[in-house]
């Protein structure tokens, strides 16, 4: 068998196999490391990575659902604004319908009027029962004299849904003095007469320092704005007459301000504010007081206390300078014109909440003025017959509001109504 037979058996060394040398074993643990760190650093990019996709998504999110909250909200803001139009806008309809059908509603009025003993359905101003009205139509409850009359909640097509309302509030601007008032002499001089009555109530405040020229002269100046001549109107000794020369020397123009003279009608009560001598203090005085739509005489039973306190005075035989003397109302004391208007004040209040015209006539409202002597130990010296052709009692030119609500947004609607045209002289949404 000799070496042949080696050949096929194995030694016992080739048997258990070639043992790895030094170098070998450690070239193997370097290998196994450098995978095992490799594969831990992937792991940290990894980590890292979806980390940053989480941040950034987060932020996506966020200003997403900002964007959208923001978005839904108006949404609903906006839907709320159309509800409080269209809100206000049916209260507007229901006043002016009021107004321009006056017959309609007094034979709606007399139906119920006959429960309360037959009252007189003409002696009632309708136009102060739109603020009521306008309310029972909102809430679907309606009530005269403060009775309830009839409750049409939940019935289909009365009363606003819930969260929803509207209310209505009216204004006679007959009730206020007309700058526009200016076509001829007698006009200008009737409303220099209720302009220096207003005025001199302040006479002896800041507004004019007891000066009785500057009053004049801011008078004529709110004149000479409006009448359509290219003569300076000026005051002398209470009468207003006309001058050549427009508005002062300088072609003109108002040295102060630069601008012309408009020799046309006020547009708005604001215009005034471009009047030379018209200050903030004269302004404030007057915006609630004047008016520029087209009435004629001053209706007493809707004019502010301040107008016809003014326009009495002004038609006093002393031009009120003892009765009402503005000096005692500098230092506190009531002047007998503000007493005088306190009971005024009062007979005007009870009428008006039921809904009558405190007067009827000018020449009731001249009267009530004598039935007063009593109370003040001394007669009036009013010029009776020059006040009654001023003043009036009834109304036509009526400035109506409306506010819708549709939860916590609103809306107004301003309309001014002419009803001797039928037209709306103003609308402002």
């Amino acid at each position: 068998m000799g070496s042949g037979g080696r050949g096929f058996c194995p030694s016992r060394a080739e048997s258990r196999g070639a043992r790895p040398s030094v170098d070998e074993v450690v070239l193997s643990m370097i290998a196994g490391a450098d995978v095992k760190g490799e594969l831990e650093g992937q792991r940290g990019v990894a980590l890292v990575v979806v980390l940053t996709a989480v941040a950034v998504l987060s932020v996506a999110v966020a200003e997403f659902s900002y964007n959208t909250k923001i978005n839904v909200g108006m949404t609903q803001h906006a839907q709320k604004e159309v509800q409080a139009y269209f809100a206000a806008r049916s209260g507007i309809m229901l006043a002016l319908f009021t107004l321009e059908a006056k017959e309609v509603v007094d034979k709606v009025i007399g139906m119920y009027a006959s429960f309360l003993g037959g009252i007189n359905t003409q002696q009632i101003e309708i136009w102060r029962a739109i603020e009521p009205l306008c309310q029972g139509f909102s809430t679907g409850k309606f009530s005269l004299y403060g009775m309830d009359l009839m409750d049409f909640h939940g019935v289909d097509g009365l009363g606003m849904p819930e969260g929803m309302e509207f209310s209505c509030k009216v204004d006679l601007e007959d009730g206020k003095i007309n700058l526009n008032g200016v076509k001829n002499a007698g006009d200008k001089q009737s409303l220099y007469t209720q302009l220096r009555g207003l005025f001199m109530q302040q006479f002896a405040s800041d507004l004019y320092n007891e000066n009785e020229r500057k009053v004049d002269e801011v008078i004529a100046a709110i004149i000479d704005w409006a009448d359509p001549d290219d003569n300076k109107t000026q005051v002398e000794q209470g009468i207003v007459i006309e001058s050549q020369g427009g508005a002062g020397e300088g072609g003109g123009r108002y040295s102060k301000f630069g601008y012309k003279v408009k020799n046309a009608k006020y547009d708005t009560v604001e215009e005034v504010r471009y009047v030379d001598g018209v200050t903030e203090g004269i302004y404030c005085l007057l915006k609630d007081k004047v008016t520029v739509y087209n009435t004629e005489k001053l209706n007493v039973n809707s004019a502010d206390l301040e107008v016809v306190k003014g326009l009495v005075c002004a038609h006093l035989a002393d031009a009120g300078k003892l009765l009402c003397n503005p000096q005692l109302r500098a230092s506190g004391m009531p002047a007998p014109i503000d007493i005088v208007g306190e009971y005024f004040e009062m007979c005007r209040m009870v009428k008006n909440k039921l809904f009558t015209p405190p007067f009827s006539s000018a020449k009731q409202f001249t009267g009530f003025f004598g039935k007063l002597s009593a109370f003040l130990g001394e007669e009036l010296p009013l010029d009776t017959a020059s006040l009654e052709k001023k003043v009036g009692t009834h109304g036509r030119v009526w400035r109506v509001s409306a506010t819708g609500k549709a939860g916590n947004v609103e809306r107004t609607i301003t309309a001014v109504l002419d009803t001797s045209t039928g037209k709306i002289s103003y609308w402002r949404e």
